[in-house]
């Protein structure tokens, strides 16, 4: 997720402080701004997806390397 902008979760998260602030009890959000939240959680859990398959890649690709041995014999003047 690189430089992923949240506009949406950094307006919940700003509203959950003001309501903490002014001990609120709850926070309501309208369909649209719940639409909007669901689908920024969506793509960042996308690209959360993407990312750790792309880790797990690496991983096997660093683990492969680490285990193969290259052997190699030089018979000199024979």
């Amino acid at each position: 997720m690189s430089n992923m902008t949240l506009p949406t979760i950094e307006r919940l998260f700003q509203r959950v402080a003001a309501a903490e602030k002014s001990q609120q009890k709850d926070i309501r959000l309208s369909i649209q701004e719940a639409r909007e939240l669901a689908t920024e959680l969506a793509g960042m859990t996308m690209n959360l997806g993407k990312t750790v398959t792309e880790i797990h890649a690496m991983l096997a690709e660093i683990k492969e390397s680490a285990t193969s041995i290259d052997v190699k014999f030089d018979g000199g003047g024979f």
